[in-house]
């Protein structure tokens, strides 16, 4: 069994530990425990055989559905539970579900439920956070050292492929066109997003140089700001933002030939798709969770006091407010570029 992360980036940034762990026992039967907003990332994926998704608002909520989650688990017999959620939660459900092996990182008081109980290493130890996955499994004697990782993937199935082309031309976007995704949400907080008056004028440019049409992502809650961005736009774009589950998402994403995003899960899930990508960096550190792809550019601003990790900026935004429109715009035509000549 393995626990995976419960947030869209993290999910996607352990996929080279779910596929190291596939390739080290590749006979073993991997089941993922996921919560419901982040399981279809793993659908038809290689390197897991089944999903157990935990419902902890429906038919897992409250103690008693937490205890039917757990004897559902105490069925199964595992072997052994992997952790890559790092919550004490995640320890107590394998531990009361009597798995034998029970992997994870030490933290969040976890350590007396677990049989392996891993000193998390520091950043500097291990960079980008996807070898943080890796380095659990390295250090628990799971896998020999852990390869450098040169991209992470993820795939669309050809019924995604043709619905998304389907739902793309119902949008009244007919034949074949240059979509460019906007991804201006960031459900970490304000910190990560780029200003809506920026989004609008880089959409308004990329229509001009391109002949692009515009898709602006989001999830529900941030279909406001989808709305904002077009109130500032000369150009109509077309906003999808809260009308597509995640899988749907994906699909749509995979048929742009550009992204721009800020650091998000959209983000992640457009790098690991291969589609050429421009990420807006301005609270958190590229190194640590930049994306992992071929064709992909960051945009930021150093200044003194970034990487900060804050939710929400407390002096003058100067990290994101540094990053101007003509220098994501550059960006974005040279990714364009290079993915066209590749």
């Amino acid at each position: 069994m393995v626990r995976t992360p419960n947030w869209i980036g993290d999910a996607v940034m352990s996929l080279p530990a779910l596929e190291a762990l596939r390739t080290t026992y590749p006979e073993a039967e991997i089941v993922l425990v996921s919560k419901p907003w982040v399981s279809a990332l793993f659908l038809n994926h290689a390197a897991a055989n089944r999903l157990i998704v935990y419902h902890p608002e429906g038919e897992h909520h409250g103690a008693g559905g937490f205890w039917k989650l757990v004897q559902a688990l105490r069925a199964e017999r595992f072997d052994a539970a992997i952790l890559f959620q790092n919550a004490f939660h995640a320890a107590w459900m394998t531990w009361l579900a009597g798995i034998q092996a029970r992997i994870g990182y030490a933290r969040d008081g976890r350590r007396p439920l677990l049989t392996e109980a891993i000193e998390a290493p520091q950043p500097a130890a291990y960079g980008h956070h996807a070898y943080f996955y890796l380095q659990l499994l390295f250090r628990a004697g799971v896998i020999s050292k852990p390869a450098p990782i040169e991209d992470v993937r993820l795939t669309v199935s050809k019924a995604e492929k043709t619905w998304a082309r389907s739902h793309i031309e119902s949008l009244g976007l007919y034949g074949p066109r240059f979509l460019v995704g906007l991804c201006p949400g960031a459900s970490f907080g304000p910190a990560k997003r780029w200003p809506i008056e920026c989004y609008a004028d880089l959409a308004d440019r990329l229509i001009g140089a391109l002949h692009a049409d515009v898709l602006i992502f989001g999830s529900a809650d941030e279909k406001p700001l989808a709305e904002a961005i077009a109130g500032e736009m000369e150009h109509t774009p077309t906003i999808v933002a809260g009308e597509t589950s995640l899988r749907q998402f994906m699909a749509l994403l995979d048929q742009c030939r550009l992204i721009v995003s800020n650091d998000s899960g959209p983000m992640h899930l457009a790098a690991a798709l291969g589609v050429p990508l421009v990420a807006i960096f301005g609270s958190t550190n590229e190194r640590a969770t930049g994306p992992l792809a071929a064709h992909a550019r960051v945009v930021s601003q150093p200044v003194a006091c970034s990487p900060c990790g804050l939710r929400a900026c407390p002096i003058d935004f100067r990290c994101m407010l540094g990053v101007s429109v003509e220098s994501v715009h550059r960006a974005a035509l040279e990714v364009v570029k290079e993915a066209q000549e590749a």
